[in-house]
């Protein structure tokens, strides 16, 4: 027999209720608020611009004393807790989520929008409400929703704990290349959902900012720049798409036939280019002073004679290593074995620099 109601109530019904005294914030089960200014400012931007957030469950009792319904929430609290907070003028939202009500408390946000208001007070939150559901059965219901939930990857936590223009930017620039990932066979469609796609974003967009690094590092650059993050990131976005752009003009066809499918040497494609056409910070130029012109069909296709030797090294190397180059053999080698480390990072990117400008 179902004993829960699925509803939806506006952004006004909750501040009633908390007004009415009928909104119980704090029952034994929930815990604490622990946001930060980032996560209640991204929150609201996500309210503002109409965009869906968790649901939220809530316990009805019925208080007989005063006979009025109250409404104890079970999971959600931070959410609710953040959105009174900035109809109560507690905060505002950051410029950095949203530049057109960014700086403005709620009871300002009319100088800047008429209707702004009303929309956020009927925004609609999804509810599962539990009718006069006892401490145990409830704690039995999370115990059995939890035991379907997936485990976070390490993308999916860093992703929860941090609302910075980094995380936004890595995520804006991944999706964006949705199909190009799938369509190249870089990264499946599975693991795009998985946010592997903003993984490899986001370790990409670290080495523009501060050069090659080690994977494992991402977390770490992740907790920096939500702190401060002064790079410009108008400018990344473009650098980013015009090394994307390169790379589709030299593989017009796709690359899924190509070695450069694999993750660790789409990476060490990427920082190449980015190198030709910025200069990675903290390295050596090398490959002299080779200039990319993406309008240069005879260009684009000796580049792409290039990188197919690529493919040949790792077919000889399967057949007679030693019939490669000392610097083709470490090219393999930093290929094969801890591909993530900054100095195998840097070799491979070196070796593809010179191979690339060697077909001036």
């Amino acid at each position: 027999m179902k004993n829960f109601d699925s509803r939806t109530y506006s952004i006004n019904d909750f501040l009633e209720w908390k007004n009415n005294g009928q909104l119980e914030l704090n029952p034994n089960f929930q815990r604490r608020s622990v946001w930060n200014d980032n996560a209640k400012s991204f929150l609201m931007d996500t309210i503002v611009r109409g965009l869906p957030i968790p649901k939220v469950f809530i316990r009805q009792k019925i208080n007989v004393a005063t006979k009025n319904s109250i409404r104890e929430v079970v999971d959600g609290q931070q959410r609710l807790r953040t959105i009174l907070s900035f109809l109560n003028d507690g905060f505002c939202i950051s410029k950095k989520h949203n530049s057109q009500y960014g700086g403005y408390y709620f009871s300002q946000l009319s100088q800047v929008d008429d209707e702004i208001q009303a929309n956020i007070l009927n925004y609609e939150i999804s509810v599962d409400l539990l009718v006069n559901m006892p401490d145990p059965q409830v704690l039995d219901v999370f115990s059995r929703l939890n035991s379907y939930s997936v485990v976070l990857n390490e993308q999916e936590k860093i992703n929860a704990n941090h609302f910075g223009p980094f995380k936004l930017l890595a995520d804006q620039i991944a999706k964006k290349y949705f199909e190009f990932w799938i369509q190249n066979k870089i990264i499946s469609e599975k693991k795009c959902l998985r946010m592997d796609d903003v993984n490899l974003t986001a370790d990409l967009l670290i080495a523009m900012c501060v050069g090659i690094k080690e994977k494992k590092k991402i977390k770490t650059y992740y907790d920096a720049f939500e702190k401060e993050f002064d790079y410009d990131i108008d400018q990344l976005s473009d650098r980013f798409d015009n090394v994307m752009c390169v790379i589709q003009s030299i593989f017009p066809n796709g690359m899924s036939d190509t070695e450069f499918v694999r993750v660790h040497l789409f990476y060490s494609l990427f920082t190449a280019f980015y190198h030709f056409l910025y200069g990675l910070p903290s390295y050596d130029r090398v490959g002299g002073d080779f200039v990319i012109d993406m309008n240069n069909e005879r260009q684009m296709s000796k580049i792409r004679h290039r990188l197919d030797r690529i493919g040949y090294i790792f077919d000889k190397a399967d057949e007679d290593i030693m019939a490669l180059s000392p610097q083709e053999q470490q090219f393999i080698d930093s290929s094969r074995r801890a591909t993530t480390d900054a100095s195998r990072r840097n070799l491979r990117t070196e070796f593809i620099v010179e191979l690339v400008a060697s077909a001036e």
